[in-house]
């Protein structure tokens, strides 16, 4: 019997990295998916093929008039909803003086504004099925500067003040927003990094390590279940001591 039986999960960015992570997590734990991408990897295709309770779907994030019917489209083919997480995300590295307005704005309408699209479209949903759990996925970038990763600090950051507000409205509905702060993972967005960049970001994380999506999805999890009842409006750093230093 896994924590997550019977709910119903919709992961954004199911097709790799963190949210692919939460994907494979749910499932194990009970819990039927509706995972997005916006190009299905192989990995999401093969997990498609052989888990019935898994349901995947397309969706631009970028594309705002689009997002509501596929996010109903979705919630349909689970019969409701009572958990959502947002894992999705861009970067488009650029020191701040050469930073082209086109790119600040795309990572903010990727980062930030879909995922204002999806957690709206999910809030009467989860009214109507009586509570549930948001988990909006961040980054230590939120509250860390980082050369040429203004624009996805700004959005990160925006989505910890999302979370907080959202966390006091929606706290009478018996509906949870909590997010998590992953540090450097090994995912496809850290793959670019050359030795020298790894050796100094090893440098500078007490744990010695980069950290697995598997690790941030035992957090989503956790938020997720009934087990995290009394948790809102929180903030969940997964990143080996980074942020202590």
């Amino acid at each position: 019997m896994g924590i997550l039986d019977g709910k119903r999960a919709v992961v954004i960015g199911a097709s790799g990295g963190i949210g692919l992570a939460c994907t494979r997590l749910f499932l194990a734990e009970g819990a039927r998916v509706a995972g997005s991408y916006r190009r299905k990897s192989a990995a999401l295709e093969e997990l498609s093929a052989r888990e019935a309770a898994l349901h995947t779907f397309s969706l631009d994030l970028t594309a705002a008039e689009e997002i509501a019917a596929q996010m109903k489209g979705a919630i349909d083919a689970l019969g409701g909803i009572d958990i959502l997480v947002n894992a999705a995300g861009i970067t488009k590295p650029a020191l701040f003086h050469a930073a082209k307005p086109e790119e600040w704005r795309a990572v903010l309408e990727s980062n930030l504004m879909g995922a204002f699209h999806t957690t709206k479209s999910v809030i009467l949903p989860l009214m109507r099925a009586g509570g549930g759990s948001i988990i909006e996925v961040s980054s230590v970038y939120a509250e860390r500067g980082g050369a040429g990763q203004s624009s996805y600090c700004a959005s990160k950051a925006a989505l910890l003040g999302m979370t907080r507000a959202l966390s006091v409205e929606l706290a009478a509905k018996k509906i949870r927003v909590n997010a998590v702060a992953p540090g450097f993972i090994d995912t496809a967005m850290t793959e670019g990094f050359s030795e020298k960049q790894r050796e100094q970001f090893l440098a500078r994380i007490p744990m010695k390590r980069f950290g697995k999506s598997e690790e941030v999805a035992e957090i989503c999890a956790f938020l997720a279940s009934d087990k995290a009842s009394y948790i809102t409006g929180q903030v969940f750093t997964i990143d080996g001591g980074l942020s202590a230093c």
